[in-house]
């Protein structure tokens, strides 16, 4: 339960094993590169860096053409529904049997295909528009049984073809009817456009047209062949086979379900190929050898060596260094717990990870985390259903890393709520039989249990701020004052609380006295540590009086433990009063109903004031005290692993003993 100790490596080999040993490394998994020219051996030689930009952008740019011939698949595969998404295992592959199945996969030519089916169905689409926006225009002229055309072939007359807005017609005719060599005819009326024929005189038309224009009459120029009707079937007939066609495009499409897994693993292989190439520029080369250097986990050198030494056939040079003073800051930082304390990580790696000189404070940290979330929900029954429902959720369906530590951390909280659950004596907001504090009656005693529980963690938090401090050369008269000082403060507090409280006859009032006078003392002492000058000294001594508030605010911040947990077993209690007031027959139909939305609303709320506060009191309360954090994860050369899961094949053993 640390930080995994670290050990730098450089290897020199052969340039014509450098595209074996970089493969060797990312079946590896554990090693992560660094420049070479930062590494262990420093030469004069003609090594210089290789440029793979070029390369890189290539499958760069292939990667993005594979991406985009997936989503355009996914846009007709059939979708799956969210209980067969969570059920299905997805397959696993090692990197050997993803590169195999690149070289056999047509892959190139089906991005082909899928970009010539998605340019038909674009331009079916503008087809299909086209043809009906035709289609809505010869409806409005259908009933016109002629062909417009013949308007232009009148010798004696003009004929238009128009609409005139209906709250314009009645006023037009009564003003056409001035013109008796006229003629209207009613194509068409919606409910604000009325379609018309319109036939003039020659005599009178330059009237009319005066007439028409006063009136908002707009002139229709028929743009197709033959009469409305017949030209309305040979679009609806064009427009069918569009329909037809681009149905067939999609049918096909909907089959493609093996041709995108292919495009996933294909994805996969060049995404991780691009990140080998970024990794490959951090390489140094001569004519002949390749120059690498990085960190691996100390506990596997002894297996890196072995890697290499299969990869190269024995032709290379490797050699280690432990971690230097000067290098603490550039050590890549990678966590190991224990199972029931490694899903807290994800709460440090939240806030910072540690430095590689600090302690991981996730073992520290769990279980007081863990015990203020029950003490914050405390319903024996909230806490089941959570511990129940990811149980279930583990047993049947198929959960990533990610999502499963986080359901694992979810389900070790739901252990401490049954607890808290269990001597507030609420079940649903039910008292139970057994009931040790009541969150309606013992409200005092469950503040002072609170209070008592954030003195535990900061006087803890400072135990640990001592350790450090007192483990790094020239600090141990830093760790007396700046963290010895505070510890004395809280017993002394404690004692003088005990002598004005508990024990007021004995001893403890003047021994607290005297300890915080001491405490106090001891404070501007170890602030004085941090100025340069005299007068410096004296200022921030002073200042680190200041803490005093901090401390006090501190523990005030711990009675979120009581008022969370009080304020949702009153909310609880609350509705099951609500449903109680119901009749017999709707208590036990309604009611039910009612009971697991309430509760449900309250179990989803209470939580997720657990984890935002919970989170609050460990971050500024208690690593606060005595973490500073700043370190960068580790990062090995790997599989990208973005699309399909991926296993090295010299790793699917220890993986499976996971």
């Amino acid at each position: 339960m640390a930080i995994v100790q670290m050990q730098k490596f450089h290897v020199l080999t052969f340039l014509k094993e450098q595209e074996l040993v970089l493969q060797a490394l990312q079946n590896f998994e554990c090693a992560e590169l660094l420049p070479a020219e930062n590494g262990i051996l420093v030469s004069e030689n003609h090594f210089v860096k290789e440029n793979a930009n070029s390369e890189i952008e290539q499958f760069e740019n292939k990667l993005t053409q594979v991406l985009s011939g997936r989503e355009f698949l996914t846009n007709f595969l059939p979708k799956a529904g969210l209980l067969q998404k969570l059920r299905q295992k997805p397959k696993t592959y090692s990197l050997s049997e993803l590169n195999t199945q690149f070289d056999a996969l047509q892959w190139e030519e089906l991005l082909l295909a899928l970009r010539k089916k998605d340019k038909r169905l674009r331009t079916l689409e503008q087809e299909k528009q086209e043809l009906s926006q035709a289609e809505d225009e010869l409806n409005r002229w259908q009933y016109f049984d002629d062909q417009p055309e013949i308007l232009t072939t009148l010798k004696q007359s003009v004929g238009y073809l128009g609409t005139l807005p209906n709250e314009q017609f009645p006023s037009f005719t009564h003003d056409l009817a001035k013109y008796p060599s006229s003629y209207y005819e009613i194509i068409q009326q919606t409910s604000t456009t009325t379609y018309l024929l319109i036939l003039i005189h020659k005599t009178n038309h330059k009237l009319v047209e005066r007439l028409l224009l006063s009136h908002g009459f707009a002139q229709y120029h028929y743009p197709f062949v033959g009469k409305p009707a017949n030209a309305l079937a040979q679009i609806k007939e064009k427009r069918q086979a569009v329909l037809t066609e681009e149905a067939m495009i999609k049918a096909e499409l909907q089959k493609m379900q093996t041709e995108f897994e292919q495009l996933t693993l294909v994805a996969e292989i060049l995404n991780s190929k691009i990140v080998k190439l970024k990794n490959q520029e951090l390489l140094l080369q001569s004519k002949s050898i390749t120059s690498l250097a990085g960190w691996v986990p100390k506990s596997e050198a002894d297996r890196l060596e072995k890697a290499l030494a299969k990869a190269t056939n024995d032709h290379y040079y490797l050699v280690f260094a432990e971690v230097s003073e000067q290098e603490i800051a550039e050590v890549p930082i990678l966590l190991e717990n224990n199972r029931w304390v490694a899903p807290f990580e994800s709460l440090v790696e939240m806030y910072s990870l540690p430095k590689y000189d600090e302690i991981d404070p996730t073992p520290f940290m769990a279980p007081f985390y863990a015990l203020a979330f029950g003490m914050m929900v405390a319903d024996f029954g909230y806490g089941l259903v959570l511990f129940l429902a990811i149980l279930l959720a583990k047993k049947f369906f198929y959960l990533e890393a990610s999502m499963g530590r986080m359901l694992t951390f979810f389900q070790l909280s739901a252990v401490p709520t049954m607890m808290w659950g269990l001597i507030y004596g609420s079940f649903f907001g039910v008292t139970m039989p057994i009931q040790l504090l009541s969150s309606q009656s013992d409200i005092t005693e469950i503040l002072l249990i609170s209070v008592l529980f954030g003195y535990i963690q900061i006087f803890f938090a400072l135990i640990l701020k001592f350790y450090l401090l007192w483990n790094h050369k020239k600090q141990k008269v830093k760790a007396i004052f700046q963290a010895g000082s505070w510890m004395l403060f809280l017993i002394s507090g404690a004692l003088l609380a005990i002598g004005f409280t508990i024990i007021p006859d004995g001893p403890w009032t003047q021994v607290g006295l005297i300890g915080l006078i001491a405490s106090l003392i001891g404070v501007v002492i170890g602030g004085s540590f941090e100025g340069e000058t005299f007068a410096g000294k004296i200022g921030t001594g002073l200042y680190g009086l200041m803490d005093l508030t901090n401390y006090m605010s501190d523990l005030v911040s711990y009675t979120r433990l009581m008022a969370l947990g009080v304020a949702g077993g009153s909310i609880a209690a609350a509705f099951n009063l609500i449903i109680s007031y119901f009749p017999p027959v709707a208590r036990y139909t309604l009611g039910i109903g009612l009971f697991i939305l309430l509760h449900g609303i309250n179990i989803f709320l209470s939580y997720l004031g657990a984890y935002v506060h919970g989170l609050r009191l460990q971050y500024l309360e208690f690593f606060g005290k005595f973490f500073e954090g700043g370190g960068r994860a580790f990062k090995p050369l790997k599989a990208s692993g973005k699309y399909v899961n991926v296993n090295a094949t010299d790793n699917n053993k220890q993986e499976e003993q996971r």
